[in-house]
Formats: structure tokens, sequence, C-alpha cells
């Protein structure tokens, strides 16, 4: 009876074992157990764990935080729809071809370009210092007045109300940016519809933007937009419009710039009629003042977090490896009761993943105040809508990277400590002496490390001597 009953207790066991093996679910019950194990050892070394985490913390989340900058900065800073059609135009003189100048078009030419073949759509901008009037005493702010195609070439929806729409034009609405509304307005919802008297007459308040869309023209970021059509000009000046143009799809800044080209300069010669030959047309994407100045800082910056990211995973894998010579008895035992070889480097490697991914946690945690701080040290050098957040693609490169440190620095830990080399291993077959070529090996790899981390403090300490000496220096 108890044999009967002991197989019929290991028979649904068996049963289970033997389908799930059938389906591919025995790999997954498997790695499960890895990670268990992984958690269960980490957690019998405290100290260990503790630095190996917190040094792939700081690489990690020092580089994910770059790279997030640059994803905000480079990549995708702007909230506008097709922002990488956007285009700002300039003329680059012949005898001068490094510099550039701005020009500005009226309300007609700025029509006439946008029915241009290789033109979606064209937008005309110009700004202003205006006072908020009404008070007990004035205040300054900066308008920007927008055509009122502006809502339709963003593609960026109002937080609350609507953008300005062609049906605003002749009419006195403002939009306010979200700063300003939650300065101003404390973020009252029931602002849409109420009046704000600019320059002493009155004005509709028909939007509130969202955090992400801070529209800055050539002087600054707005407090408000206003309908362009109310433009503000002395007598016998015609209104003038700084114009932006968005390409139609799959069109070329190169091939719509000779598209433009027989339209673009006669139209700026015809504004300033005694000007000299204004030069031919360039269509400079958004985004290219950004990158020239601070494209290859940030690079920079990212190449040193990664070195930083590099030395972090060495300093693991000598943990690991030293860690690895106390588990010498534990891994004989299990080379010696058939685990195979491939077995124990899955182990290992499982908990090298196990320490990365623990710091990629942290890391990402840190990434996002990390990220933050070149936006509140220098906040002029980058566009006005980098917003820094955790997205999925931010998300998707932390994962990948906890994976590829996990690999990188477990690899060579898990191949040396999983030969098959049980009889000197097992107890009383142990050596006590290591070989001199081993000891030569670490000596040798220790003295680089030191060397290496010398070198890094030295550059460290001495670049930031410069930087305070810089801050320092009068203006």
């Amino acid at each position: 009876m108890p044999s009967d009953s002991a197989d019929f207790i290991d028979q649904p066991a068996t049963q289970n074992e033997t389908y799930g093996s059938a389906v591919g679910l025995r790999a997954f019950h498997e790695m499960g157990g890895d990670i268990r194990y992984g958690f269960r050892a980490l957690r019998r070394n405290p100290g260990f764990a503790a630095v190996a985490v917190l040094s792939l913390a700081l690489g990690i989340g020092a580089t994910t935080a770059m790279f997030s900058l640059i994803y905000a900065v480079l990549l995708h800073p702007f909230p506008y729809a097709g922002a990488d059609r956007i285009m700002n135009p300039i003329l680059v003189a012949q005898q001068q071809p490094d510099e550039y100048s701005w020009f500005s078009l009226s309300k007609a030419q700025l029509d006439a370009i946008s029915l241009a073949a290789p033109v979606e759509s064209a937008l005309g901008f110009s700004n202003g210092h205006m006072e908020i009037t009404g008070g007990v005493l004035p205040e300054d702010i900066w308008g920007v007045y927008l055509t009122e195609n502006a809502g339709t070439f963003f593609g960026v929806p109002a937080l609350i109300g609507r953008t300005i729409e062609p049906s605003d034009r002749g009419h006195s609405v403002v939009v306010l940016n979200y700063r300003f509304w939650r300065s101003h307005f404390g973020s009252d919802p029931h602002v849409i519809g109420r009046t704000l008297e600019i320059d002493h007459a009155p004005w509709t308040i028909i939007g509130v933007m969202p955090r992400s869309f801070a529209f800055s023209d050539v002087a600054g970021v707005g407090d408000v937009y206003l309908a362009g059509s109310q433009t503000r000009t002395p007598a016998n000046i015609p209104q003038a419009y700084i114009p932006w143009i968005k390409l139609k799809p799959h069109i070329s800044p190169a091939a719509a710039s000779a598209a433009l080209e027989p339209l673009v300069p006669p139209l700026v010669k015809q504004r300033l009629e005694h000007a000299p030959d204004p030069g031919h047309l360039v269509l400079q994407p958004i985004i290219v003042p950004y990158q020239r100045d601070t494209g290859r800082t940030l690079t920079l910056l990212l190449a040193g977090v990664v070195l930083l990211l590099i030395i972090g995973c060495a300093n693991c894998s000598i943990l690991l490896l030293a860690r690895g010579r106390t588990r010498e008895h534990e891994l004989a035992i299990r080379t010696a009761i058939g685990a195979s070889r491939w077995r124990i480097v899955r182990q290992l490697l499982t908990e090298a993943v196990v320490i990365s991914s623990t710091g990629a946690i942290l890391g990402v945690a840190t990434s996002y105040w990390l990220a933050r701080l070149p936006l509140l040290l220098s906040p002029d050098s980058f566009p006005a809508e980098s917003l820094i957040r955790i997205n999925l693609p931010i998300l998707a490169f932390s994962v990948v990277l906890a994976l590829l440190c996990g690999i990188l620095f477990g690899l060579v830990p898990a191949l040396r400590l999983s030969r098959r080399d049980t009889a000197r291993m097992l107890p009383g077959r142990h050596m006590g002496v290591v070989a001199a070529t081993a000891r030569r090996r670490w000596s040798v790899l220790i003295a680089a490390q030191v060397a290496l981390t010398l070198l890094l403090m030295t550059t460290a300490s001495t670049a930031i001597r410069g930087f305070l000496r810089l801050g320092q220096m009068p203006l």
C-alpha cells in the first residue's frame, strides 16, 4: 500500500514534467529556478551584492541618463507633427558659405510659397515685448504672433480650449503658454473665454498649450501666442513674418531647396530693394542648430559614461571571479552528480543577469534626475521643448543594456568556473598554492585597474578645477 501510494503521488508530478517538456515549458521552468537561486545567492552575500549592484547602477544610470538626454534633445526634441519635415529657410552668401541669415516675408509671399510643389504648408511668426495692463502695475511678457494656420502646422492639440485657426483671422485671440498659465492663472481650468489685457487692448483667451509645447522663435520662448493678423506695426511698414516651411512627405531638403530657389530669393530682394544679392536658399531642419551646438558635447559625454559602465562591468567580473573561488566546492559537486558545463554556465550567467537587472532598475530610477541636470544648469543650450521622460525606447534601451552587461561581465567567470576540473576542486584535492602563471595574471589585472582608476581620478579632478575656474571668470 505505501508503495502504491508513493506511485500515485509521484505519477501526477511525472506527468506534469513530461507534459511540460513536450510543450517546451521545461526551459522556462529551469530558468525560473535559476533566477530564484540567483536571488537567494545574493541574499546570502549582501556585501558582494551591494557592491556589484551599486557599481552597475552607477554605470547603467549614467548611460541611460545620457541616452535619455540625447533622445530628448537630438532625436525627438519637438512635439510637432512631422517635425522632421519642418525646415528653417536661410540664405547663404555666395562669398561666405559658412555664414547665413534669416529673412522675413509678407503674408502674401508666404501664401505664394505654400503653393509650391514640395511645400505642404508655410508658417509665419514674429515676436515682440508686450505688457500686461489693467492691473496695479504693468508686467513685461514676450509675445509671439503666429499666422492663423498655426494649429494645423504644428499639429499639437491644446491642453485646454483650442489653438489658433484660420477663422481667427481679424480677431483678437490669444493662446497661453503652459508655464504662463500656471504662474498667472494658477492652472485655472476655467480660463477659456476670459479676457487678458495686453498693451491696453483686450484679448480673448481661447486655449492653453500643453507642457510639451514651448515654441520659441529667434529671440525666446513666447508667454502668449496671438493671431498674426493682429500684429501691430508702424504706419507704412508692411506686416512681415519669419517663415518656417513644412515639406511634403518623402521630399528631401536638398530637392525642396532646388525647387524653391527660383522663388524665394526674388521675394527677399523684392522686400529689400537696395540690398545686395541675398545668396542662395538652403532649407535647414529646425534641429540642426542644436545638433551643431550641443551634439558633439553630448556624444563625448555619452562616450565617457559608456567607459564608466565598462569599468563597472570589469569590476563586477573580477568580483564574480573572486566569489567563484569560494564556490568551487559547490560547482564541483554539481558537476560530479551530472550537471553539464552548459547547465553551470547558464546558472552563473543567470546570476550575473540578475545582478545587472537589479542595477538597471536602480539606475533607471535615478537616470530621470541625472538627465535633467544639464537642462537645469544650461537651459539655453537645449530646445525649450526638450522633455525628459522614461518612455518605451528608453526602457527598451535599459533592458537591452542590462542583458548585455550581465553577459559582458558574467561570461568570462562562467566559462572559467565551469571547466571540468572536479578532481582539483573536490575536498582533499584542492591546491593550497595558486600557480605562478595564475598569480601573475591576477597581479597584472589588479595593477591595470589601479592605474586606470588613478588616471580617471586625475582627469576628473582636472576637469572639475577647469570648470570651477571657468565659472569664476569675469564675464
